[in-house]
């Protein structure tokens, strides 16, 4: 039997226990996991280990605890600590999941991935001047990653850099030809370059590889409306409301209301006033105290020859412009 008070299990055992894990054998990872923590109670990569397998089972707060333990044994356990912030932030604790992946960086400021994670969360809290520090590091420890190209791309575009990001995402799409997130991220920024017909081309070879992606057809219609080509963009904008998950959220409904509206408006173009004016609804079921949405059906209704309500629908949603001498310029909704 092994010496209890040797820490670490052979790297032999280490390997058949890790090669559980990765089977998805999760139970008996579990039980080997206890066996050998029977035996070697201090081992920080056993409790680490355990903690992945916890994970792995969906049972977050025995997988916390025992990543905790592991860093316990060993405070500059860089992995246990960044095991730890993404369990964290998957469970929407963003502001204690950047601590643990600060005392990751801290513990190996070379460890490419926990400066990738620290990065993404300082990205998503708005702090791109900070997260462009940490991603340019992943990047550099682990230059033929994807995805922290992509990553790195996205502060970068973000701090107003754009050629810079440009060359990141082009670099992105050379180490993924199939990176069609990418693809999609790439044409938003020749967007802002004013490069219509190159971001047209990047969003077209986005949805050639993922063809029910909602937010490229969206993009795609944008620019497609932008350069005049009408018919494009509502065949786009259709094609995204059609494949929108469109989960019960404030981003999602925001997405789908301006879809209406853009589709609504370009109906409008071709005179299709019927479709047009359900446009208009679907949007208002998602806004329906929009003043300017209730003008533009007001407008669809009047075309359709109920001039009466459509001019109703008009000064409620766009009001009418008075002035009063006392009061000043002032302008009035509904009637008057």
């Amino acid at each position: 039997m092994a010496d209890i008070a040797t820490k670490t299990p052979p790297n032999a055992e280490t390997d058949t226990l890790l090669s559980l894990y990765y089977s998805g054998n999760l139970l008996h990872a579990e039980k080997s996991c206890r066996e050998l923590l029977a035996r070697y109670p201090e081992s920080a990569l056993v409790f680490n280990i355990l903690g992945m397998v916890f994970d792995a089972q969906g049972k977050d707060l025995p997988a916390i605890e025992n990543y905790e333990k592991a860093t316990q044994l060993k405070p500059d356990y860089a992995d246990a600590f960044n095991n730890i912030g993404i369990l964290l932030n998957s469970l929407g604790r963003p502001e204690e999941a950047v601590a643990r992946f600060q005392e990751a960086v801290r513990a190996d400021p070379d460890f490419a991935d926990a400066c990738n994670n620290l990065g993404v969360m300082l990205q998503n809290l708005g702090q791109h001047e900070k997260a462009l520090e940490h991603l340019s590091k992943a990047i550099k420890f682990k230059s033929t990653c994807p995805a922290t190209h992509f990553n790195y791309a996205k502060s970068l575009r973000a701090q107003g850099k754009l050629e810079q990001a440009l060359d990141i995402y082009n670099r992105a799409i050379d180490l993924k030809p199939d990176y069609f997130e990418a693809y999609n991220n790439r044409g938003s920024l020749l967007e802002d370059l004013q490069r219509h017909e190159d971001a047209r081309k990047s969003y077209t070879s986005s949805i050639r590889l993922k063809s029910d992606y909602a937010l490229a057809y969206s993009n795609r219609g944008r620019v497609q409306k932008k350069i005049g080509n009408y018919a494009g963009a509502m065949e786009d904008f259709s094609k995204a409301i059609e494949f929108g998950s469109w989960r019960d959220n404030a981003s999602d409904q925001n997405l789908k209301a301006r879809l209406y509206v853009n589709l609504g408006d370009i109906l409008m173009f071709f005179r299709k006033y019927a479709r047009a004016r359900a446009a208009y609804d679907e949007a208002l079921k998602i806004e329906p105290d929009n003043q300017n949405l209730i003008g533009m059906k007001g407008n669809a209704i009047a075309a359709l020859g109920e001039i009466e309500e459509g001019l109703k629908l008009k000064q409620q949603g766009y009001g009418v412009i008075s002035f009063d001498s006392l009061k000043g310029v002032s302008i009035n909704h509904g009637p008057i």
